[in-house]
C-alpha cells in the first residue's frame, strides 16, 4: 500500500531511523557489558535481562519505522486548474449532516499528503479518517464518515486548487 508523504517528511523518517539504529547500538554495547559483567548475582542478571528486552522493544521500533519508510512515496503531482475529482492539495466544499441529530454544517477542508497537516487552518492528511472517504468524489457526490464522534454524511459542493 502506498502512503504519500512530503519530502520533509521522508527525511524525518529518514533521521529518525538513523537515530533509532544509534539507539539499538547502545543498547547493544550495554546487554555485551551485562554479559561480560555478569557474576551470578540477581543485579547483574536483572541488568542483563532488562537490556535485552531493551534490544526486543527497540529492534521492533525499528523494523516497524524500516517497513513503512518502504511504503512511503513522495506526492509531487501536478493538481489540475479545476479538479473534477476530491483529491491531494484541493479546498473541498461540504455541506455535513451529523446522523444522530441532523444538525449540518458547511465547511472548507484541505487535503494533502502525510506530513503537510494543519489542523488548525483545517488542512488534514488525505488518509486522516474525516477526509479519507472523500477522496475520489465529484461534485454532487455523497459519502459516509464514521469516526468515534459519530456518522457524518457529507455532499461535496466544490472543489478548488490548493495553490
Amino acid at each position: 500500500m502506498k502512503i504519500f508523504v512530503t519530502k520533509e517528511y521522508l527525511q524525518e523518517c529518514s533521521v529518525k531511523i538513523k537515530e533509532l539504529q544509534q539507539a539499538l547500538e547502545a543498547i547493544r554495547q550495554d546487554k555485551n557489558t551485562a554479559f561480560e559483567g555478569d557474576t551470578n548475582t540477581w543485579h547483574d542478571n536483572f541488568a542483563y535481562e532488562n537490556a535485552t528486552r531493551e534490544e526486543k522493544l527497540a529492534e521492533d521500533r525499528l523494523f516497524k519505522a524500516m517497513k513503512d519508510i518502504e511504503n512511503y512515496t513522495v506526492f509531487s503531482a501536478v493538481v489540475p486548474d479545476k479538479p473534477k475529482v476530491v483529491g491531494m492539495y484541493c479546498w473541498v466544499k461540504i455541506i455535513e449532516e451529523n446522523i444522530a441529530n441532523a444538525k449540518t454544517q458547511e465547511k472548507i477542508i484541505g487535503l494533502v499528503p502525510l506530513g503537510a497537516q494543519d489542523l488548525k487552518n483545517k488542512i488534514y492528511s488525505y488518509n486522516a479518517p474525516v477526509v479519507a472517504p472523500l477522496m475520489g468524489a465529484k461534485v454532487g457526490e455523497e459519502r459516509i464518515i464514521k469516526i468515534p464522534m459519530g456518522t457524518f454524511k457529507t455532499k461535496v459542493l466544490d472543489i478548488q486548487k490548493m495553490r
